[in-house]
Parts: structure tokens; C-alpha cells; sequence
């Protein structure tokens, strides 16, 4: 027997306590602590959290009222129609409009690859294709990123 289990034991029976059955220390005030240390870092842990959904919930909500703002703003949109060229854009990445942000970039780096100049260049008339459809690729892109991030589309 070590010193350690020992002295728990006799504690035990001096405080006429049980050892703690979660732990395997034998110290039933440190087996006490450590489940309180527990259940404090697993509130935090919970509290943590809500926090975190909560702050996504209000920058999710400040977006949306950012896009209503440049929809029914001086810009003219009506606010229940998006711009026509910002539809355009989205259809032109074969995306059907309102799809969150990070499936339009990955929409759009997937059709660049596949439509990329280096990789169709085998013959001239391919290449000058590839490229053309790249630039609409991008311009389509460019508009729906100005869009999010600046809720209206360039003048230029």
C-alpha cells in the first residue's frame, strides 16, 4: 500500500466519507474538486458557445439588413428583386440566387479549373474559348463578392 491510499483511508474513516466513485485518486476532497472543476469548465465550455451562435446569429442579421438597405436604397432595386445583373451573375456560375457566399467561391474556383486557358490550350480556337468563359467566370464573381461585401454593385 502507498502513503497515498493510506492516508485516504484513514481520512475516510476519520470524515466518515466514502472514496469518491468517479475518481481514482482515493482523496475524497480532491475527487470533490476535480468534479467541480469539471462541471465549471463545462459551463463555461456551454456558455462559450451560445456566445459564439449568438454572435454569428446578429452578424447573419446585420447582413441581411445590409442587403435590404441597398435593395430598396437609392440605388433603386425594389426589395423584393436583386439587381438584374447580379442574377445574371449568379446564373452565369450556374447558382441559383441567395446561396451563401463560400458555395459561390467554391462554385467559382471549381469552374475556373475546369475552364482555365492552361489547361485548354490544345488548340488555338479552345484556348481563345477558355478564356473568354474565364473572364465572364470572373466578372460574375467579381460582382457577387462587391455585393456581399459592399451590399451594391460597382458602378464600373
Amino acid at each position: 500500500m502507498s502513503w497515498v491510499s493510506s492516508a485516504a483511508d484513514d481520512a475516510s474513516e476519520i470524515l466518515g466519507t466514502r472514496r469518491s466513485q468517479t475518481r481514482g485518486s482515493g482523496d475524497p476532497d480532491l475527487d470533490a474538486a476535480m468534479d467541480e472543476l469539471d462541471d465549471y469548465l463545462g459551463q463555461g465550455r456551454t456558455e462559450t458557445e451560445a456566445r459564439e451562435r449568438e454572435e454569428a446569429r446578429r452578424r447573419a442579421a446585420e447582413e441581411s439588413q445590409r442587403h435590404q438597405k441597398a435593395y430598396s436604397s437609392s440605388n433603386g432595386y425594389s426589395r423584393s428583386s436583386p439587381p438584374e445583373a447580379l442574377l445574371q451573375a449568379y446564373k452565369t456560375l450556374g447558382l441559383s440566387y441567395g446561396i451563401p457566399f463560400p458555395e459561390v467561391k467554391a462554385a467559382y474556383k471549381r469552374l475556373l479549373m475546369q475552364n482555365h486557358p492552361d489547361r485548354n490550350s490544345a488548340t488555338p480556337e479552345q484556348m481563345k474559348r477558355s478564356t473568354e468563359i474565364s473572364a465572364r467566370i470572373n466578372a460574375a464573381y467579381h460582382c457577387i463578392e462587391t455585393w456581399n461585401t459592399k451590399g451594391k454593385l460597382d458602378d464600373s
